[in-house]
């Protein structure tokens, strides 16, 4: 006899993964936890996209290096958006460790990089690598993601130009970066085509309010159209 759900035919059960259990848990106590607020900009990385080819050198730099990069070091500026609420105090970290969203075969893992605040270009983009290799291999061990603080989801590459992200608690805030594109843009009073990406940052609004959210976009999106600074 078929068995059926809501009187539908069942093709078949999954019983959820270990990562999907973590992340059913975690996206559950998100929601039940924190007082989710959203803010969205377009960002112009034109400029950022034609400097990294000009710095390719022997390897040239992943895009997604230097937006992480970017949200790294802009990031201690804005301490609200590398904290967390611990009942009732603000706590906020030293460290900027770094979540990073990787697409694997078992579900999405989010391996941390740590001190990412701190790491040249090169020591960021070895890191990158390297964790999303052992993400996709299987072999993350617990150091690899333990101590986020803040984290980038990049769904670009997957054709997305914006959504909803679910912050990780205790994380308080995480950014997702939809395709870059050519796209309109106003320069000087003139139409241009210009290279961009929206950014959307989800925050916990009992403590981080819209004008702290809106302006670290606003320094994010401004290092990123000046993008020399990333090498400085």
């Amino acid at each position: 006899m078929t068995e059926t759900v809501r009187g539908l035919a069942v093709k078949k059960k999954m019983p959820l993964n270990r990562v999907q259990k973590a992340m059913a848990k975690g996206m559950k106590a998100s929601v039940e936890t924190l007082a989710l607020s959203q803010l969205s900009r377009e960002m112009d990385v034109t400029g950022l996209q034609a400097v990294r080819k000009q710095r390719a050198g022997v390897k040239a730099l992943s895009l997604n290096t230097l937006i992480m990069a970017a949200v790294a070091r802009t990031l201690p500026a804005h301490p609200f958006l590398n904290a967390e609420l611990v009942e009732n105090e603000i706590v906020v970290f030293e460290p900027v460790n770094l979540g990073m969203a990787v697409a694997t075969q078992a579900g999405l893992i989010v391996p941390v990089i740590q001190n990412a605040d701190v790491l040249s270009l090169q020591e960021m983009d070895q890191e990158i690598n390297r964790l999303a290799e052992r993400a996709r291999s299987g072999k993350l061990e617990l150091a690899d993601i333990e101590g986020g603080t803040f984290t980038v989801s990049n769904l670009g590459m997957f054709g997305v130009d914006s959504g909803n992200p679910l912050p990780r608690p205790p994380e308080s805030a995480i950014l997702l970066f939809g395709a870059v594109r050519p796209r309109p843009w106003v320069v000087d009073a003139q139409i241009v085509v210009r290279e961009t990406c929206w950014a959307t940052l989800s925050y916990d609004h009992r403590f981080i309010d819209g004008a702290t959210a809106a302006a670290y976009l606003a320094d994010l999106s401004d290092l990123l159209a000046e993008p020399e600074r990333l090498w400085r």
